[in-house]
C-alpha cells in the first residue's frame, strides 16, 4: 500500500513541475446530478443487485485548474444509500432479510489527474479521459421500517448489543467517518465557458456500520418484541453468536453522473479571445 502512494505523490510532483506552462488558468463551478450506489453486508455483492439499489444523488463543486494536467476540486454531495437482502442471489442474504436505507452527505478534496492536456478555456485542449483521488468526510445514519411501519433509526436501537451491559466491548458505532475516492472520469469543452465531466467513482471507508450490520447476533432478549424483529428478521430465527455480518470487509459507497461546470478565468496576462 505504501509505494502506491509513493507512486501518487511522484506523479502529482511531476506535473507540478514539468507541466507545460500555465497561460489562462481558470476556475470552475458547477452542479452534479447522477446517482449513489452502496457495498456492504447487506444486498449482496453482484452487479446486478448493486444496480438495484441505485439511488439519486446531486452536488456541487469548485474546481482551480492548476494546469494542463492538474486540478483540485472541493465538492459536496448528497445522495441516499439502500440495501435489501431481497435483491441478492444469495442465500444467507435471503435468510437474513435485513434492509436499511441512509442519507448520506460528503465533504472533499479530490486531485484530478488529465490523461491529456486539458483547459477549460484552451480550444486546443478540449477532452480528455482522467482519474481522481482524495480525502472526504461523510455522514450517515441508517434506518429500517419496524412493523408498524415507522422508520427507526437503527443505531438507537444498537441491533449488535451495543447499548447493552452484557456486550461491553461493542461500543455505539459513530455516524460519520473519513473516506478516500477514487474513480475515472471523462471531461468535454462543450463551449468557451463550459465543461461536461463524466464520472464513477467509489470511497473507500474505515466504518463496517453503514448498514447496521458487522458481527454476529446478540440474544433477542434483550430487545422489546419490534426491535427484536429488527435486530433478527430472518425466517429461521438466529441463535446468539452467529454471524449477521462480515467484520473485515468494510462499507463502501460511490456516485456516479453528471457535472456542468462554468469557467472563471483568473485575469492572468496572455489570455486572448476570452468571453465572459
Amino acid at each position: 500500500m505504501k509505494y502506491k502512494l509513493y507512486i501518487l505523490k511522484f506523479i502529482v510532483l511531476y506535473f507540478l513541475i514539468l507541466s507545460p506552462k500555465l497561460i489562462c488558468q481558470t476556475n470552475e463551478i458547477g452542479l452534479f446530478a447522477g446517482g449513489s450506489i452502496f457495498n456492504g453486508d447487506v444486498g449482496g455483492t453482484s452487479l446486478e443487485s448493486i444496480h438495484q439499489r441505485t439511488k439519486p444523488a446531486f452536488g456541487f463543486s469548485y474546481k482551480n485548474n492548476i494546469n494542463y494536467y492538474l486540478t483540485i476540486n472541493l465538492m459536496i454531495k448528497r445522495g441516499e444509500l439502500y440495501a435489501n437482502d431481497q435483491n441478492s442471489n444469495e442465500l444467507f442474504d435471503l435468510t437474513r432479510n435485513l434492509n436499511f436505507k441512509s442519507h448520506i452527505t460528503e465533504f472533499g478534496i479530490i486531485t484530478e489527474l488529465n490523461f491529456r492536456p486539458f483547459l477549460s478555456r484552451d480550444a486546443d485542449y478540449k477532452k480528455t479521459p482522467f482519474m481522481f483521488i482524495g480525502i472526504s468526510t461523510y455522514a450517515f445514519n441508517p434506518k429500517t421500517k419496524d412493523s408498524n411501519g415507522v422508520w427507526r433509526n437503527l443505531r438507537a436501537v444498537g441491533t449488535e448489543g451495543q447499548h447493552n451491559d452484557n456486550y461491553p466491548g461493542r461500543e455505539p458505532y459513530k455516524l460519520s467517518g473519513m473516506a478516500i475516492p477514487f474513480g475515472l472520469g471523462y471531461k468535454l469543452r462543450a463551449s468557451n465557458v463550459l465543461t461536461i465531466n463524466l464520472s464513477l467513482g467509489w470511497r473507500i471507508t474505515f466504518s463496517d456500520y453503514i448498514d447496521d450490520v458487522s458481527t454476529t447476533y446478540v440474544d433477542n432478549n434483550i430487545f422489546n418484541e419490534i426491535d427484536a424483529a429488527l435486530a433478527d428478521n430472518s425466517y429461521t430465527g438466529m441463535s446468539e453468536g452467529s454471524q449477521r455480518g462480515n467484520p473485515y470487509n468494510n462499507d463502501k459507497y460511490g456516485f456516479f453522473g453528471i457535472s456542468i461546470l462554468y469557467s472563471i478565468k483568473d485575469k492572468v496576462e496572455g489570455c486572448e479571445n476570452i468571453v465572459f
